[in-house]
């Protein structure tokens, strides 16, 4: 049976390449983290990321995220282990307006493999559509909704290595940007989502363990990018910003928890260096400007470098405190064909 479904969506897949011209991209990323004041943080983050159109419509992407501490990790105080080994493969369907509305759906399915050097492998599978109303959004010559999406979403975890254990989750996000004037633009989403544990997955505090939990998550961002000056045709140095609240969330649970659906949604890489205690709501906060020198060789290749300095909480949990300044930098390669 399973043979089948796989021989299935390989046929699907080259029908839809001979359908129809396809395109494609390779883009290699290497960031470098430093550390965040008295924080050991200091990480490289080599990621590289292969896309492909099969079609308008139907989009797939392989993608590989390996970390590796810039300093010896003796799992001490104010230390943060950022070795791990994550990819992913993401394929998204756009099937298009339903009916004859002005609301756009799409689907996803995500794969992920989460290892972190410890014994411990997790394995993730979330399922995701969306249903975009922004068309019915009214617009004004300072607001425009670029997105506005109802998602209903499921996800299922489970340890591949390590104790016996896994998770479902199911939820519904509002995902929301928004066009502002002066090259600027907010992003608001708002997510919420059950938990069932069984195992390894279950959380606990002091006293008590629970084998279930109710979230509500906020992730709120201010952007802005601008041309800060262009050499020509080809070169261009940019400033760009981003800062909010990644995430802001709760539970109705006070334990120690950390949701996968957390970590795969947020915007920053490394998060808050030590998370404290139990809790019942916790958030990070960050701002993050960057100076952005970017190169065009041609139709197909493409070159950036960049540096800029993340500055949030390092410790969140039971308390948010301890703001410190993290410098980071690195370059980007990209091939399209």
């Amino acid at each position: 049976m399973k043979k089948f479904i796989l021989c299935t969506l390989i046929m699907v897949l080259m029908n839809q390449v001979h359908a129809q011209e396809t395109k494609g991209s390779i883009e290699f990323t290497q960031t470098f983290y430093g550390n965040s004041g008295k924080y050991k943080t200091a990480a490289s983050h080599p990621s590289i990321v292969f896309n492909y159109n099969f079609s308008p419509k139907l989009n797939a992407s392989l993608e590989w995220d390996r970390t590796w501490n810039m300093y010896n990790f003796k799992g001490e105080e104010n230390q943060q282990n950022n070795a791990s080994s994550i990819p992913e493969v993401t394929i998204n369907y756009n099937n298009g307006k339903i009916f004859d509305t002005d609301i756009n759906w799409s689907s996803s399915l995500l794969i992920k493999n989460e290892d972190s050097f410890n014994d411990n492998n997790q394995l993730y599978t979330m399922i995701q559509t969306d249903l975009d109303f922004s068309n019915y959004i009214p617009k004004s010559d300072y607001v425009k909704a670029t997105q506005f999406s109802f998602a209903p979403l499921y996800i299922y975890g489970s340890n591949v290595q390590g104790p016996t254990g896994h998770s479902n989750t199911a939820g519904i996000s509002l995902l929301t940007n928004w066009s502002l004037p002066a090259n600027f633009s907010f992003t608001l989403n708002a997510y919420a989502f059950r938990e069932w544990y069984q195992g390894s997955f279950i959380i606990s505090n002091s006293n008590e363990s629970f084998n279930n939990a109710n979230y509500f998550m906020i992730l709120a961002y201010l952007n802005y990018n601008t041309q800060l000056y262009k050499f020509n045709d080809q070169a261009n140095l940019n400033f760009n910003f981003i800062g909010g609240f990644d995430p802001w969330i709760s539970s109705n649970k006070k334990a120690a928890w950390d949701p996968f659906l957390v970590g795969e949604e947020m915007y920053e890489w490394l998060s808050p260096t030590v998370m404290n205690g139990n809790y019942k709501k916790t958030y990070s906060l960050f701002a993050l400007p960057q100076i952005n020198l970017s190169y065009q060789y041609d139709k197909f290749l493409s070159f950036s470098i960049f540096m800029q300095a993340k500055y949030s909480n390092q410790v969140w949990g039971d308390t948010e405190k301890n703001w410190r300044l993290q410098p980071q930098g690195g370059f980007n390669i990209t091939y399209s064909f």
